[in-house]
């Protein structure tokens, strides 16, 4: 596997991860809607989210590029 290529696959397997992680506040936020959960989860998930998308996008263009997809 090509440093590229590896590269590719560590930045979706850290969007999966982000986006597991506004998953996992998002449903806190919903079970407890105490003012700090909903403080955390405004102020963190969304940004979570927003960086998970980016990188996400960024990989998919990038095969796009690379002409790889299938």
């Amino acid at each position: 596997m090509s440093s590229a290529l590896g590269s590719r696959v560590q930045l979706l397997r850290l969007a999966i991860v982000l986006a597991i992680l506004f998953d996992l506040l998002a449903l806190l936020a919903l079970l407890r809607a105490t003012p700090i959960v909903f403080t955390v989860f405004m102020f963190m998930a969304q940004p979570l989210f927003a960086a998970a998308l980016l990188l996400l996008v960024g990989a998919v263009l990038a095969e796009l590029r690379a002409g790889r997809v299938v």
